[in-house]
């Protein structure tokens, strides 16, 4: 007899077998899900340590809260070029300027260091565009007994100015470069130069080089001097040891009222007793080297010496302007120079029109306020004005006011007919 199995009992043998097989196949896929989480780990643990290598300053930068992240993207050590230091350097004093920017990164403590340090180098000076004079003018509209009139008004209006305000001294020169007409005013008496001093020294530096026995290439190193009553460029930007050359020493001292700069290039010429020498033949009424008596402006009897005058000034500035015309490629650097600097001054405001070449000089130990120019507007002519005063800002005005009263001088002789 054959045996027929039971329906029921294979129906549940072929499902025991089913689900035998799917466990055995999620167990597969559970191994190997499991397998491959242990390979990324390990991967990512790999992965975290060549990360840390390589950039240690972001290691745990996720834990940091917001008041103490730092971030420092896109600061990079810049690469710098140097000029090579001539053979020939002139050594006045010796020290360090402040230089690129250069990034130090230490992994120990994760911090950024930022380091200054200074290009000692002397780099070239790069000349400006020449500045010219005018080659015409234009004719006066009034007559010369008119205008003799005139001139005598602006003399009473500045005397009165100054007698009407007590508490400053005034001293003024004029000298009209086309007319040669001059107006002085106090003006020969002693006044403090300050860093209009440049003016004289500058041209006794030109006419020297142009001897050829100093060098506008010549090398001098700042040797870290502090100015004591005056300002310097130099000493506010830079450390010991920065390196000039001669001729950006001399811009310095003429377009940025540089005290330190002016003293170097008085010592490159042997000191303010050589240089004086070298300048006393253009105009000396008063002995810049030697002790002089004098009244201030609070009516106090002063002595001391390495003082000039407005007459002085004027005739320095006039000989700076002839000398131009006679030999412009000697004296161009300078007539640039005072046309581009860098000093406020009234004279310029008030003559904003006209082209206007000045030097400022500024004494706070004494008080004392320099403005010296020549301006080309409808005639050339020099201005020299100096102002012992309590304040800066009001011997400013004292300036300010003075020139106005020229301005309009020399405008009154161009009115339209």
């Amino acid at each position: 007899m054959r045996y027929n199995p039971n329906p029921t009992f294979l129906t549940k043998a072929s499902k025991i077998r089913k689900n035998r097989h799917t466990k055995i196949v999620i167990a597969i896929v559970v191994a190997v899900f499991i397998v491959l989480i242990a390979i990324f780990v390990a991967w990512g643990a790999k992965m975290q340590e060549t990360y840390r290598k390589m950039f240690p300053e972001m290691v745990g930068a996720a834990n940091t809260t917001p008041t103490t992240l730092e971030f420092n993207f896109g600061r990079h050590t810049q690469a710098t070029e140097t000029d090579p230091i001539p053979e020939t350097t002139e050594t006045m004093p010796t020290e360090t300027k402040p230089a690129p920017v250069i990034i130090e990164t230490t992994a120990a403590t994760e911090e950024t260091t930022e380091t200054t340090q200074q290009i000692n180098t002397a780099f070239p000076f790069e000349e400006q565009e020449n500045f010219y004079f005018k080659t015409s003018y234009p004719l006066q509209t009034i007559s010369h007994e008119q205008r003799d009139v005139m001139l005598d008004v602006l003399k009473q209006n500045i005397l009165d100015y100054q007698k009407n305000d007590s508490g400053i001294k005034v001293s003024f020169s004029y000298i009209n470069l086309k007319s040669n007409e001059t107006m002085g005013i106090n003006d020969l008496e002693p006044i403090v130069p300050g860093g209009a001093w440049a003016l004289p020294v500058s041209i006794a530096l030109t006419n020297t080089c142009n001897t050829g026995t100093i060098s506008f290439q010549r090398v001098i190193t700042y040797n870290g001097e502090i100015p004591q009553g005056s300002s310097s460029y130099i000493a506010s930007t830079y450390t010991s040891g920065k390196q000039f050359y001669l001729r950006t020493l001399l811009n310095y001292s003429l377009a940025k009222n540089d005290s330190i700069a002016l003293d170097y290039v008085m010592r490159t010429m042997g000191g303010p007793e050589s240089t004086w020498t070298k300048i006393s033949p253009i105009s000396s009424y008063i002995n810049f080297t030697e002790s002089v008596i004098y009244t201030d402006y609070t009516g106090i009897q002063q002595r001391g010496n390495y003082r000039t005058s407005t007459y002085d000034m004027a005739n320095y500035l006039e000989y700076l302007y002839y000398g131009y015309l006679n030999d412009p490629e000697t004296y161009q650097m300078i007539l640039n120079d005072l046309y581009y600097s860098e000093v406020a001054s009234p004279i310029t405001t008030v003559f904003e029109n006209n082209s206007v070449l000045h030097i400022s000089g500024r004494n706070e130990m004494t008080h004392s306020y320099v403005d010296a120019a020549i301006i080309d507007g409808d005639e050339p002519y020099i201005v020299v004005i100096s102002v012992e005063a309590p304040s800066f800002d009001q011997a400013q005005i004292a300036i300010a006011d003075i020139s106005t009263y020229l301005y309009r001088y020399i405008s009154s002789c161009h009115q339209p007919e």
